[in-house]
């Protein structure tokens, strides 16, 4: 998975928005760095950044993410809660 690809599914992951230093944070990159790839996801039409930083999915990042997920398995977040509800219901195994 590529890095823009990696930057896509952490916006994807905060709700399809987020700001610049959000995703310096997720990413565990510098500021300066994150900014750099956000604007380039922008101008190819990934994401909608303006100038308060906010970068927002746009129909063609979706695409391409979806487009990763075939190749990748990417859970959505109602599919991650759903899963860790369902560790918690299993009863635990009893020893023999």
């Amino acid at each position: 998975m590529s890095l823009d690809d990696q930057v896509l599914e952490k916006i994807w992951t905060e709700g399809g928005k987020a700001h610049v230093q959000r995703v310096a944070k997720l990413m565990n990159i510098g500021f300066d760095y994150a900014r750099s790839i956000l604007y380039s996801l922008g101008r190819r039409d990934f994401i909608d950044i303006g100038r308060d930083e906010i970068a927002v999915l746009t129909d063609k990042g979706k695409e391409r993410l979806e487009k990763e997920k075939e190749k990748q398995f990417i859970p959505s977040a109602s599919e991650v809660e759903k899963a860790a509800m369902d560790r918690r219901k299993k009863p635990y195994l009893e020893k023999e």
